[in-house]
């Protein structure tokens, strides 16, 4: 009884759970013990990121190369770290949305959707910190294959799930 309070929203006015949105009542939400996560190979993982750094370090070189001396270094430099280490994220951040839901659309989708909102928002927050000229034309590229990988970890994670015999659905 207690793990399933825990998993439940509460009614800010009387303090009272509110039966409508607990975790364990919405046909989407996964609240059950996560222990059997089906998870991505490291090999698949540190491909993916050293593939992020070398085509979009040398997307965002390319795209700011003739505005300032060193422009294009630092904005592919930038954008090439930031890729890398966040392609681990979004597997990682993948792998534990795509085990939150239980309907297969969304198992799907709403990792792909939160995990590339937020890492926009720190590509345009690094972007900006470090002077890029192009900003926009630097991320939104990357951002858009972003959404794509994130929607190809999902989809691998639902086949590995699938033949493991894991199937949450």
């Amino acid at each position: 009884m207690q793990s399933k309070l825990r998993n439940c929203f509460y009614n800010a006015e009387n303090g009272q759970k509110d039966k409508k949105i607990c975790a364990h009542s919405l046909p989407f939400i996964e609240s059950k013990n996560m222990a059997n996560i089906v998870k991505t190979t490291r090999y698949f993982n540190y491909v993916s990121a050293f593939m992020a750094f070398m085509l979009w370090g040398g997307w965002a070189f390319y795209v700011n190369l003739k505005d300032a001396n060193n422009a294009g270094v630092i904005s592919g430099l930038t954008q090439g770290t930031a890729s890398f280490m966040i392609t681990f994220f979004l597997v990682h951040s993948v792998t534990r949305l795509y085990h939150r839901f239980k309907h297969p659309v969304a198992k799907l989708l709403f990792p792909a959707i939160v995990t590339v909102c937020f890492t926009s928002m720190c590509l345009l927050l690094i972007h900006s910190l470090a002077g890029t000229p192009h900003i926009l034309m630097t991320i939104l590229p990357a951002i858009t294959v972003a959404f794509s990988f994130c929607l190809f970890t999902s989809y691998k994670l639902h086949k590995i799930s699938r033949n493991a015999g894991t199937h949450y659905e």
